[in-house]
């Protein structure tokens, strides 16, 4: 759909500057090379190269001598055809690479939020009630984890947060919490996010 929508740009961008406004190929040039650019920042290079394709050829067929051919005869329009589809393909790919690291960053926002909010339910936890067990449950809520299970080597519990119980893994916990075992750790946690 967003491939079908962005060639159907291109089209209308031709009827309107061959037909409605006629316009020479300079301007038709980066009315198609702006269209690209925003196809490739809202959906991706795919649609964005397909799009470049499509507007060299149009580019070739209507603006460029001998008009109402795929043919050129001004070496010069080749340079300028030739430029035109690099460039928008390098601009389509350098867009796209900017929405991939803009989302990245989002995504590492969200993380960092989320590890503050944790290491501040961290802080505000109630000494009343087990530790472990409010520890647990605030990193299940705040990472949106369906079920988390720490074991604590020393009391020897088992607190869970979002399932009943262990479920077959309470050999492999504290396993993983003996001395002689692989890692030797005090308590040991799984989730299922």
């Amino acid at each position: 759909m967003r491939v079908l929508v962005a060639l159907s740009g291109v089209v209308l961008v031709t009827y309107v500057g061959y037909r409605v406004i006629p316009v020479n190929a300079t301007t038709i040039g980066f009315a198609y090379l702006l269209l690209i650019l925003i196809v490739a920042s809202t959906w991706g290079f795919l649609e964005a190269a397909l799009a470049s394709v499509l507007a060299t050829l149009v580019f070739n067929f209507f603006f460029l001598p001998p008009v109402g051919t795929f043919t050129i005869a001004d070496p010069q329009n080749w340079v300028a055809l030739s430029s035109f589809l690099a460039t928008s393909l390098i601009a389509s790919r350098l867009s796209a690479k900017a929405k991939t690291r803009a989302s990245e960053a989002v995504e590492r926002q969200r993380d960092l939020e989320r590890l503050y909010t944790f290491s501040r339910a961290m802080l505000l936890i109630d000494r009343s009630a087990p530790f472990a067990k409010q520890l647990v449950e605030k990193l299940a809520e705040i990472f949106d984890l369906q079920a988390a299970i720490l074991y604590e080597r020393h009391a020897g519990e088992f607190y869970c947060a979002g399932i009943s119980g262990p479920e077959g893994l309470e050999d492999d916990l504290r396993l993983a919490t003996l001395p002689e075992g692989n890692y030797g750790c005090q308590c040991a946690v799984v989730f299922a996010s």
